[in-house]
């Protein structure tokens, strides 16, 4: 039976100052309106106006269109320069995270100094200036060859095989309201070792918690699925764990934004599904128990955002609270 749980926000949803009233009619009045505040995006643009030449989208400029699903061509791969930013993000009110929808697979972080939502402007001047901190902050996090903040990829040969082999990618957006944001990644003939399996990987973040939420689902019990957390030098590294939950971290200076803040990244995994942890090339990783069905999260923290821990103590009593919390939704 496929289980959920929820996560308690940290912040309750606010309500916008009411429209000043006009005149009264004679009858009637009409009741003042409120907006809500939005507080968490999904999205996923493809760049509108060229050609394929190959593995590159060729084009006189950068005009994107967003999209509400898609499936992607045979061709695209890393630096084709047809998604905005290489994938799907999503955010709310403290922090940003994008997937590369290409082979890699990896999970990126866009750090953030405000509530407000930014990632609808992201990469529309110049493409990839994301990478470097602006207003509302930018693209921390170096993912190299791993597998980034929580992505999945397969164990085999003494490293993780990432998706170079997929028979199809399709990406939906599934929800979309002011506190709640999520979408699904299906990967169809996904093979390594031989082994082909379908996999869907459903992502969902609320408002007030810089959580991401991951339920996963394959077509057939797999012994070699991974999920993990890139492994940098010369920062902390920080075990938790509550009756139910196993949770790893790092934090320090593993920030690519030259800013000189601390970055701290989180993984939890349910450890009834934990078959193995270990250390990878790239990658502190979780082996998940053969199965069909899982679940796990993640979350990063940057103190350039004044909502967000501003310290590594601060950041592991986060931690702590996330695992009481998770525990109490169970």
């Amino acid at each position: 039976m496929k289980r959920y749980f929820a996560l308690s926000l940290l912040a309750a949803s606010t309500l916008l100052s009411a429209c000043s009233q006009g005149p009264q009619s004679q009858d009637n009045s009409a009741a003042p309106t409120t907006e809500p505040v939005i507080k968490t995006h999904a999205e996923l643009s493809v760049r509108e106006g060229g050609a394929w030449d190959g593995n590159k989208y060729v084009a006189d400029g950068f005009q994107f269109a967003p999209v509400t699903s898609f499936t992607a061509p045979a061709q695209l791969t890393d630096h084709s320069y047809f998604l905005r930013y290489e994938g799907p993000g999503w955010e709310n009110d403290q922090i940003g995270y994008r997937l590369y929808l290409d082979w890699r697979n990896g999970i990126d972080i866009f750090v953030k100094t405000t509530n407000e939502m930014v990632l609808s402007r992201v990469g529309q001047d110049g493409y990839d200036s994301y990478h470097e901190l602006s207003d509302w902050g930018g693209d921390a996090l170096k993912v190299g060859k791993s597998v980034g903040l929580g992505a999945l990829g397969r164990w085999l040969n003494d490293g993780v095989s990432h998706f170079k082999q997929v028979g199809e990618t399709q990406w939906q957006l599934i929800t979309q309201t002011p506190t709640e944001s999520a979408f699904e990644v299906s990967y169809k003939e996904w093979v390594v070792g031989g082994v082909s399996a379908d996999v869907s990987t459903l992502y969902s973040i609320k408002a007030g918690d810089p959580s991401t939420l991951v339920n996963v689902t394959t077509s057939q019990p797999l012994d070699n699925l991974v999920t993990g957390l890139v492994r940098h030098n010369n920062v902390a590294y920080i075990e938790k764990e509550s009756d139910n939950w196993k949770m790893i971290a790092t934090y320090g200076k593993q920030n690519l934004l030259g800013d000189n803040l601390d970055l701290g990244m989180a993984l939890f995994v349910r450890k009834s599904d934990i078959a193995d942890q270990f250390e990878g090339p790239h990658d502190y990783l979780f082996k998940f128990k053969p199965a069909t069905q899982y679940q796990y999260g993640f979350f990063a923290s940057w103190p350039g955002h004044p909502d967000q821990p501003q310290n590594r103590h601060q950041f592991e009593a986060f931690m702590e609270a996330k695992l009481a919390s998770l525990e109490s939704s169970l």
